[in-house]
This record gives structure tokens, sequence and C-alpha cells, in this order.
């Protein structure tokens, strides 16, 4: 059995990028849009479960329930916390005391705390921009 190769998808210029790749995408949160930094960590193509209904899943060529259904390219990335407003940080997280509620300052607003990125999966991947072209 040989080894898969990371698949290979080009950016809205024309250029070329894949998994260890630097990229920038668009984020929002209401009607807040910035840019974000982030690495490629995988691309795939993912399957809507109509069976089972567990929704979207990896595509599984040795599936006979995967055959014949609409597939998606996703886009897994790990965000680098350079974005271009950091208005909802993506490098920290809400503070939270050992009962699990939210932790104020002595005004009331929410204290956070610096914190891991989780990775993301971008659905939309037209806007993808290579950061080293």
């Amino acid at each position: 059995m040989t080894e898969q190769q990371p698949m290979t998808l080009t950016d809205w210029r024309g250029n070329p990028y894949t998994v260890g790749t630097l990229i920038f995408y668009p984020r929002m949160s209401g009607r807040s849009c910035e840019i974000q930094e982030g690495e490629v960590l995988d691309i795939y193509e993912a399957v809507y479960d109509r069976r089972t209904y567990r929704g979207w899943m990896r595509y599984d060529a040795a599936n006979p329930d995967h055959e014949g259904e609409e597939r998606e390219t996703r886009v897994k990335v790990q965000p680098t916390g350079r974005s271009s407003r950091d208005f909802y940080r993506t490098n920290h997280q809400v503070k939270r005391d050992e009962h699990g509620e939210i932790v104020r300052d002595e005004n009331g607003r929410t204290v956070w705390e610096k914190a891991e990125a989780k990775p993301v999966t971008l659905t939309v991947i037209d806007n993808v921009t290579v950061a080293d072209a």
C-alpha cells in the first residue's frame, strides 16, 4: 500500500498551495470581517452522510455509502494568531474559574487568557490567498 500524496489546490490568483503552506483567509463573526493567517494542515474531500445523519465527513472511496454522493473540498488550517484586526482573539480564550464560571474584572468585563488557537476547517476556499507568493 502506498501513502497518498496531499492534495494541491490553487488560490484565487493561481498560486498553488498544499499541506504546510502559509495562507490568508477571511474570517467573520456577525458583520465583522478580518483576514486571518494560518498554516494548511490538511486538504480533503468531504461528503454528507445522509444514511446515518452524521453530517459532513471525510470521503472514503472504500465506503459504498459514499459513492455517488456530492463531494466538497475542505481545507483544515492552524491559525497562527496573526490577523488584520485581532478583534476576536484567535489565540485567546475566555478565562473561567474552578466552577466553569466566566471570570470578570472589577468593571464587569470578561477576562481573556492566552490559549493555543484551535484548528479550523474552511468550507469556502475560493478566496484563500497564498502568503508567500
